[in-house]
């Protein structure tokens, strides 16, 4: 093995493939990461067995081969090199050895036949979206992936198709539900699939990264991910999603229309004074406005007030603010509607200026 490539490139994508690599593992192997001379070509594999990044790139290869470094080092010696010298990858012994100007490093390998590299592809279905598209669905519905590993269905994200949809992502942690769609004719099946938070994450810095259109592929026990010079699979969570047709509200009698940035800045305020744990406003939906009203255990005390439009009688509602504030950072809408029943039902949040997105948060007993 023996190849040229430029710093630049080759930090980029070192550093993509290493963000999967768990620094401590029971497995030496998996802290890895593999480089594979290819004619022209340089690609660069890093796993920890659920999810696999492969990144391509042109490269300068006198001599093809495979080897396997540490990801950490590797990454950290590469990030310091001179961005403006070619990189020298070459094989000295039983070693990798790093040139760019008059900087030698020479690391450790293990063998490349012990590498797990790329799973094969188990899915059954596939389709194309804008790379700007996924990053926003996927911020949409991040915040409300759980962190509760005991109910692990709750930890990602629900990729969803529907032939009269199109795609869907949904998210829960009981508290709230974050839902966005897009409407895709070229839909071939009905398929659901609970992506992991560490996947979807990945996703979206992909999407990013590349600026292109974005191929996902989906199937029972995998999503794949293909953008430019990235390919991304990684493993389902192995459960059901809880029905969440049946948890957003209908037929919502109560309507308030409120500026995003308004209502941000007041909640922002209110927590100052809230309770650190629990974060709990109280919000009174009045013909004039809202009155926000927050309270911690030293008996201090916030009082905020915002216009609204639509609303014709009085109601007050608990919430924790941080919920709705999390709702509101994901807004590209300028206004929001909120429908309500009762103090005691959820409430569902909806852009005015955009279809596709559907917010529901719980209330609090104040």
């Amino acid at each position: 093995m023996k190849l040229n490539i430029a710093q630049p490139v080759l930090l980029k994508q070192i550093q993509r493939c290493q963000s999967v690599v768990e620094k401590k593992n029971t497995k030496p192997i998996l802290c890895n990461i593999c480089l594979k001379a290819l004619p022209n070509q340089l690609e660069i594999i890093g796993t920890d067995l659920q999810i696999a990044i492969s990144a391509i790139q042109t490269a300068d290869v006198q001599e093809e081969g495979a080897v396997t470094v540490s990801a950490q080092k590797t990454f950290e010696i590469v990030k310091e090199l001179d961005a403006y010298k070619p990189v020298e990858l070459s094989l000295e012994k039983n070693f990798l050895c790093i040139r760019s100007g008059l900087s030698k490093f020479r690391l450790a390998m293990l063998p490349y036949e012990d590498f797990p590299g790329m799973p094969h592809n188990e899915t059954s279905m596939s389709f194309d979206i804008e790379h700007h598209i996924l990053s926003k669905m996927i911020q949409t519905v991040a915040f409300a992936m759980s962190s509760d590993e005991t109910r692990k269905y709750l930890t990602g994200a629900l990729f969803e198709t529907q032939l009269s949809v199109g795609f869907r992502m949904v998210s829960t942690d009981t508290h709230r539900l974050s839902l966005v769609q897009l409407a895709m004719p070229t839909m071939t099946q009905n398929l659901q699939t609970i992506v992991p938070r560490k996947t979807v994450l990945e996703m979206k810095k992909i999407a990013e990264d590349e600026g292109a259109t974005v191929e996902i592929a989906l199937g029972e026990t995998q999503v794949r991910l293909h953008a430019g010079a990235y390919t991304l699979v990684s493993k389902v969570i192995d459960g059901t999603f809880p029905a969440y047709q049946d948890v957003i509200p209908m037929n919502q009698p109560y309507e308030a229309r409120v500026g995003v940035a308004s209502l941000d800045r007041a909640l922002r305020r209110s927590m100052i004074l809230a309770n650190d744990v629990t974060h709990d406003l109280c919000i009174q939906f009045t013909p004039d406005g809202l009155h926000i009203a927050a309270q911690n255990n030293e008996q201090e005390q916030s009082e905020e007030f915002v216009e609204v439009d639509g609303v014709d009688d009085e109601m007050s509602i608990g919430f924790n603010g941080r919920y709705l504030r999390d709702v509101l950072n994901v807004l590209s809408s300028e206004t929001i509607s909120i429908k309500y029943r009762d103090e005691l039902s959820p409430i569902l949040l909806e852009p005015t200026e955009q279809d596709g997105e559907k917010y529901i948060v719980m209330p609090m007993r104040i």
